[in-house]
């Protein structure tokens, strides 16, 4: 009998300590995938930068360090060679080496896998095994910001070997790895122990999947959520209120955007999307809807962004009486259109209150409110019109965002503006060709003049992120983004 206790006392004891190195945390919707390379989805990323790593990082100050590349150093303006780190494993025994890094970029390159964030590394022509921990990385043009491109989650190394199975079963390098996926439930991580860089102090981390945000709340106050990000306004002010919790707002990487296909009837007339701009009141959204949560935004990159951020003055403030002489002039009073946008509680409200702004100035605006998946799918189809959606110039260069939204090669995965100026591909490739941050940086200036000039998307704001927890986490990391959390020094005591 006293044995039978003991075991008893046994279990109970080992169940406590488990469920004190849990981390809950929660996020709004199912990763499609926990394949790296075949996603360009902010949950999956969530998931995907616990378990797999890139040869590069960024800092929480904007700059770039070795992650599983040791050193590097360039042998020639277009020739990146990459040391690796030493000792490092995938979970599923095998070592890291040249070899699975090589396989790894050229999976992400190769167009029969489909990688929607496969223009992040098309700059790169080639990758060459130098020795089983040294790799040569070649592009055709040097490429200034290869470092922070290697930095993106979508070029996280992989071992390929497993191909497809990563879908549902990551395998990486990371500090944990997946123990379990239940559907629209939950996902669980625990710590991996043989993490190169030491196993977590945090033994797992449980995410939840809870769409409504109202739920969310409930959890973290009820204590069963830990840490909770991208709360809407007025939630925050109440959670910044209560001594109980540890809050924070910052600035990191991200832009709303107001997107118009100009290759829309609707839109092509420049006198039409000066007058949405001019409808616009900024200020509005920023201190009644947000509660100030945000800076109003003139170009799609924030200041937070390292290289060729812009301090362009907005070119189209609120003026709705300009804005309905432009329609005017343009035959267009009364146009109507229809702005889609994904589920999300902050966006929904921004899109009611565009919604009324420009029925001010004469244009009925249908909302058409579907899962992410589908919204995407209307984006590249020739009959969108308006769109609204954030973005994060995730390597805090500006090639990472100009490039995507402007060059007309990304016309219609990324460019879903339709937007098609030669002058503004020659400035995005000549910015790309050329190791020199002054041509570079010139190059992004006028590639911004430009944009501005012909209206193809009006840059809302740049939102705050906010971040809410108990304060028996202590030690996270979270850079720039919400995606980036980083538990590898965190502790957690209940």
């Amino acid at each position: 009998m006293r044995r039978t206790a003991l075991l008893v006392l046994v279990l109970v004891v080992t169940a406590f300590a488990a469920a004190e190195g849990r981390l809950t945390t929660a996020i709004g919707s199912n990763p499609p995938t926990l394949d790296p390379q075949k996603t360009f989805n902010g949950f999956s990323f969530a998931i995907t930068n616990q378990v797999y790593e890139t040869l590069f990082r960024v800092t929480p100050e904007g700059e770039i360090e070795g992650l599983l590349a040791a050193s590097w150093e360039y042998l020639d303006p277009s020739t990146l060679r990459v040391t690796l780190r030493d000792g490092v494993k995938f979970t599923d025994g095998t070592a890291l080496g040249a070899a699975a890094v090589k396989a790894s970029l050229e999976r992400l390159l190769d167009p029969a896998t489909a990688a929607p964030g496969r223009f992040v590394v098309s700059a790169i022509e080639a990758v060459e095994v130098v020795d089983d921990v040294t790799i040569d990385i070649k592009t055709g043009e040097p490429f200034a910001p290869l470092l922070a491109h290697l930095a993106h989650p979508v070029a996280a190394i992989v071992p390929v070997a497993h191909g497809d199975d990563l879908a549902r079963n990551p395998v990486g390098s990371g500090p944990y790895e997946l123990v379990s996926w239940e559907q629209s439930n939950q996902l669980l991580l625990t710590a991996n122990p043989d993490y190169w860089g030491g196993a977590p102090a945090i033994g797992e981390v449980l995410y939840r999947i809870i769409p409504e945000i109202s739920t969310q709340l409930v959890e973290l106050r009820s204590g069963g959520i830990d840490i909770l990000f991208n709360i809407p306004p007025d939630a925050f002010e109440t959670l910044a209120a209560d001594t109980k919790f540890e809050t924070r707002s910052y600035l990191g990487w991200g832009s709303m955007m107001l997107g118009m296909n100009t290759a829309n009837p609707k839109l092509s007339d420049l006198r039409v999307r000066q007058a949405i701009a001019h409808a616009i009141d900024k200020s509005l959204i920023i201190d009644e809807f947000l509660r100030g949560l945000a800076e109003p935004g003139v170009v799609p990159i924030p200041p937070t962004v390292r290289f060729a951020a812009s301090d362009l003055a907005e070119p189209y403030p609120y003026e709705p009486d300009t804005a309905k002489d432009l329609l005017a002039e343009a035959g267009a009073t009364g146009v109507k259109l229809t702005l889609d946008i994904y589920q999300n509680p902050d966006l929904e409200a921004v899109a009611q209150v565009l919604q009324f702004m420009l029925s001010e100035v004469g244009i009925e605006l249908t909302i058409r409110v579907q899962e992410y998946a589908a919204y995407v799918e209307q984006t590249e189809k020739d009959d969108l019109e308006l769109y609204a959606s954030s973005w994060g110039t995730v390597t805090l260069d500006a090639d990472y965002t100009l490039y995507a939204f402007f060059h007309s090669s990304e016309i219609p995965g990324n460019n879903t503006s339709r937007y098609q100026v030669a002058a503004v591909d020659a400035l995005l490739d000549e910015a790309r060709a050329t190791p020199d941050d002054a041509i570079r940086a010139a190059a992004y200036r006028d590639v911004q003049e430009m944009v501005l000039a012909d209206v193809p998307m009006v840059t809302l704001y740049y939102p705050l992120s906010t971040i809410a927890k108990w304060p028996v986490l202590q030690g996270e990391v979270v850079r720039f983004s919400w995606i980036n959390l980083d538990l590898r020094q965190a502790t957690l005591s209940r």
